[in-house]
């Protein structure tokens, strides 16, 4: 089976373990609107000659109309502390079973990062702290003064 078949599988598969999400194909990840912010649920595919590995991230956008606040995301196994977690694919039956995988991971470990990370002064407080947690969700240290900028002046958070 091509690599591109299996992609189409797993991608299946999570769009069934994900029905209240829309999937967009062009960037292949899943969106959902939450409470004045936008869920992201993007699926990075590492492709092998015969197979490809899965990997999930997370990320919260906030924006006002079209125009895009400030973003913040994570690696469902950097969120976890464990590094990259891959969840591999060689056959239709292992889509499945890796498809599930990945969506547990992201209930015990994406949805409590795109709940926590929802809330603007959680963002700006998580960034104006610095260290390890501010590198998880933004890792360009040059951009956490703008981001927190940005996210204070449009929620109106204290500096």
């Amino acid at each position: 089976m091509k690599v591109s078949e299996l992609q189409n599988i797993f991608i299946d598969e999570l769009k069934v373990l994900l029905p209240d999400w829309k999937f967009i194909k062009s960037q292949r990840h899943f969106k959902k609107s939450e409470k004045g912010a936008v869920w992201l649920l993007h699926i990075g595919c590492i492709n092998h000659s015969e197979d490809f590995d899965a990997v999930g991230n997370v990320a919260v956008e906030f924006k006002s109309g079209k125009e895009r606040i400030c973003i913040v995301g994570a690696e469902l196994g950097n969120i976890e502390g464990i590094g990259q977690n891959r969840f591999p694919v060689s056959t239709s039956a292992e889509a499945k079973s890796s498809a599930e995988g990945l969506h547990k991971h992201f209930e015990m470990h994406g949805l409590p990062f795109l709940r926590k990370y929802s809330n603007p002064v959680s963002v700006v407080t998580t960034l104006k702290q610095g260290g390890k947690e501010a590198m998880l969700i933004s890792p360009f240290l040059n951009q956490h003064q703008d981001q927190i900028n940005q996210l204070s002046s449009h929620y109106d958070i204290g500096m």
